[in-house]
């Protein structure tokens, strides 16, 4: 049995949640509450240092990074197969999968701390109580940024910018078929899926997808597949509403 340590919106949760339900692989999963510092307990530190979820356990070996946990559950478990067999569809799912992982993780980040969580940290107080608890010093300084100026900051322009460019290769990757796989969904589908989801989440979806139409219509097919309410919806609580 595979264990995944979890949390309910997370979005690189999500891109192996949707992978294992896509694929059916059971598994039992770990709540770890980030909102209220789950990350840093110390049982769970032993099992993720970088205090981030997902962390994957199967044979008593432990799986970290969200991109190699999909590639991994792919090579283990190759059927249903998430990959296509032709070299260049595979570099194009390598490729967007790349832009997932960076720029875009940092950039969904960013926004989501601008829009969503900035009424958290309304006070210079509460920003540096937070700054202490981040080790990285490139991500604090992000994070300051965002929390002080909010949209304005120039991160979160940068953010922007970064998703228009990852939704212009996806519109490019479409005209090939339904899936960013052509006629297969993918791993590169599932990595993808949690931050559109996420522009959705936070109400400027349509600022984005105004330009990539292709791209709209691919959430829609997204949206009914089994796995998108398994991995996304049933999670949604209204702590995560809030």
């Amino acid at each position: 049995m595979l264990e995944l340590y979890e949390h309910s919106t997370s979005v690189c949760v999500i891109k192996v949640r949707l992978t294992l339900l896509e694929k059916n692989i059971p598994y039992e999963g770990h709540f770890i509450d980030l909102r209220r510092g789950g990350q840093f307990d110390p049982e769970y530190l032993k099992i993720h240092p970088g205090a981030v979820v997902p962390a994957l356990v199967h044979n008593r070996m432990i799986f970290r990074e969200s991109s190699v946990i999909q590639y991994y559950l792919e090579d283990a478990f190759p059927e249903p197969r998430m990959m296509p067999t032709n070299p260049v569809c595979r570099y194009r799912q390598r490729l967007l999968m790349k832009l997932i992982d960076d720029p875009i993780h940092p950039a969904c980040g960013l926004l989501t701390q601008g829009v969503a969580f900035r009424k958290d940290f309304s006070s210079p107080e509460a920003i540096a109580k937070r700054m202490e608890s981040i080790p990285d010093s490139r991500r604090r300084d992000r994070q300051r940024s965002v929390f002080t100026l909010g949209l304005d900051s120039d991160f979160v322009i940068d953010a922007v910018r970064d998703y228009q460019n990852l939704l212009s290769e996806m519109e490019k990757s479409l005209v090939d078929g339904p899936w960013l796989g052509g006629d297969l969904y993918s791993l590169a589908d599932a990595a993808a899926t949690p931050y559109v989801n996420r522009l959705y989440m936070l109400d400027i979806a349509e600022l984005f997808l105004a330009s990539c139409p292709k791209v709209g219509d691919w959430f829609d097919r997204v949206r009914i597949r089994h796995s998108f309410n398994e991995a996304i919806t049933s999670w949604y609580s209204e702590d995560d509403a809030d």
